[in-house]
């Protein structure tokens, strides 16, 4: 049976380049409002793909690292402004979603 968890009703899903990984970590680690998160590294595909070094091009795709933050909606402009800070110069996708359940099994 999944707990229920009133506090904790959104994911926010944030795709950022592998150089800035570590100062995100930092970021988010600083942050009181979440109390975790999860990382970890994909591989991004765009046809849009100037910002690609030449192996990158090569290969078809980009390494980046997906971040996963569970957190209350409410916190999400707080913790999107602090985001923006850590990724002013770089290309960052994010969305969030509802959570509908969550627990431990």
């Amino acid at each position: 049976m999944p707990i229920q968890n009133n506090s904790l009703d959104q994911l926010l899903v944030v795709i950022v380049p592998v150089e800035i990984k570590d100062d995100l970590v930092d970021t988010l680690m600083s942050l009181e409002c979440i109390s975790g998160f999860n990382f970890s590294e994909i591989g991004g595909y765009s046809k849009t793909h100037s910002q690609y070094d030449i192996s990158e091009q090569v290969q078809g795709y980009r390494k980046l690292q997906r971040f996963e933050i569970i957190h209350h909606s409410t916190q999400e402009t707080l913790i999107l402004e602090t985001l923006r800070k850590v990724c002013k110069n770089a290309h960052v996708r994010y969305w969030s979603s509802p959570i509908n359940s969550m627990g431990h099994l």
